[in-house]
């Protein structure tokens, strides 16, 4: 089957009960394209423009690899083999592999540094429910365990506790995001804060601030000073979930 043919049986494959899509105008609302020449293309009455094509791949959060490029570890798709179920009763139907997402659970250091998750530094895979309002059109997705003894986001986060990070958002904006953030120079440390902004003398400064404030106080950096003007070399990614031991809370 042509790349053609298998893009539009993955969007058919979107659509109906239980799905993303509930029909095909809400697919291209969401998608940004037009309704109509969504409704041609399903049709195989005409092609999508190369724009189209690639909001298409956006909202499927699809990854293209050419032949012969290295392969690296981001979120993969799921295959699952006889899944246990757990307080549903016999007979129910299967959790739909399409429906997942497996990303890589690595260090602060690794998940916090550039490209793809190396497979010699995979400490495990975690598996995420892709279509939560959280996580859905995500793709750069890591999983990383608070330590042992870092106690600087009690409450919020307690050591064992795993978060999954967006690598694709490094936004500070709007101030109090939770955030995967690295100290300045190669010997800088990686840890999850809150962080906020404020502009300095003609520099931005960066305020990396815990929940436990009174144990750990702000780290207070500059931008340009610190770290080059390189925001990615300053925060790794946004946190947006977290498994959480409850029977600490």
């Amino acid at each position: 089957m042509d790349f053609t043919s298998n893009l539009r049986e993955m969007l058919w494959n979107q659509i109906g009960d239980n799905r993303p899509y509930a029909n095909r105008k809400r697919m291209a609302d969401s998608l940004g394209i037009d309704p109509s020449q969504l409704n041609r293309f399903m049709e195989g009455e005409r092609g999508l423009s190369v724009e189209s094509i690639g909001r298409v791949l956006d909202g499927l959060s699809a990854r293209i690899v050419l032949p012969g490029a290295p392969e690296a570890e981001g979120a993969r798709e799921v295959c699952f083999v006889s899944p246990r179920h757990s307080g549903v009763m016999h007979g129910a139907k299967p959790a739909a592999a399409e429906d997942y997402l497996a990303v890589p659970l690595a260090s602060e250091p690794v998940a916090a540094g550039p490209g793809l998750i190396p497979e010699d530094q995979i400490k495990s895979w975690v598996l995420v429910w892709r279509h939560h309002e959280s996580v859905r059109f995500r793709n750069d997705l890591v999983a990383v365990e608070i330590g042992k003894n870092q106690l600087s986001m009690t409450p919020t986060l307690h050591p064992g506790d795993i978060v999954l990070v967006d690598r694709a958002e490094r936004s500070p904006d709007p101030a109090g995001k939770i955030m995967l953030v690295c100290e300045p120079g190669p010997e800088g440390g990686c840890a999850v804060k809150r962080v906020c902004t404020r502009h300095v003398d003609g520099d931005m400064e960066l305020v990396f601030y815990s929940d436990n404030s009174r144990e750990y106080p702000p780290s207070v950096f500059r931008l340009n000073r610190d770290y080059g003007g390189e925001l990615s070399h300053a925060i790794a990614g946004r946190v947006i979930w977290a498994w959480s031991d409850m029977t600490r809370k």
